[in-house]
């Protein structure tokens, strides 16, 4: 069992990998992000939509833990 985790740990990472570099590859364009607050200098497009895409995965994460820690409702008793 442990042995197939670990497959299927490994084709995962290499499956991330490959859709990285595809990625990467026909997105290699610079773009300039311009915040409110702040000017980011040219980045290659992949880059930009990985760290949006992790961004947005930690924001929700974030959002679920702090909905899970909230205060339970109360179940009525029938």
């Amino acid at each position: 069992m442990k042995l197939v985790k670990r497959l299927i740990a490994l084709a995962w990472m290499l499956t991330i990998l490959a859709v990285g570099c595809v990625l990467y590859l026909f997105n290699s364009d610079s773009v300039v992000l311009d915040l409110v607050w702040m000017k980011i200098p040219p980045t290659s497009l992949a880059v930009v939509l990985i760290a949006t895409f992790f961004a947005g995965i930690m924001t929700g994460t974030i959002l679920v833990v702090i909905a899970l820690m909230g205060p339970e409702k109360q179940k009525s008793i029938e």
